[in-house]
């Protein structure tokens, strides 16, 4: 008879869980709903579209400006790091033989 009130405690235990996983489930659904009708809202696309581009003006003027600040302080134009490829050396090639191998004593 001690068992029952263990199971009963399990059962409670199960269903209450069951319920919070339920309504996690329904919030998740929500916000991903919601989220989804913001990222598909064609007027949020713009909006987003015109501040990265804003953003990207921004960091080419400021870019701009502390290379300029950087010569003035350094003197002279600074030099452009070659952007070519170094040579990679030939893969060698190992040569095949052509027709029978070499015996090796084995038999």
């Amino acid at each position: 008879m001690a068992e029952q009130p263990w199971d009963q405690k399990l059962t409670d235990f199960l269903k209450a869980a069951g319920d919070e996983l339920r309504r996690t489930g329904e919030e998740l659904k929500a916000e991903t709903q919601r989220l989804l009708d913001e990222v598909a809202d064609s007027e949020m696309q713009a909006k987003m579209k015109e501040r990265i581009h804003q953003l990207g003006k921004m960091a080419k003027k400021t870019a701009a400006e502390a290379s300029a600040k950087l010569q003035e302080a350094f003197g002279g134009k600074p030099k452009k790091a070659s952007r070519k490829k170094a040579a990679k050396p030939a893969a060698k090639k190992s040569k095949k033989i052509k027709g029978k191998r070499k015996a090796t004593g084995r038999r």
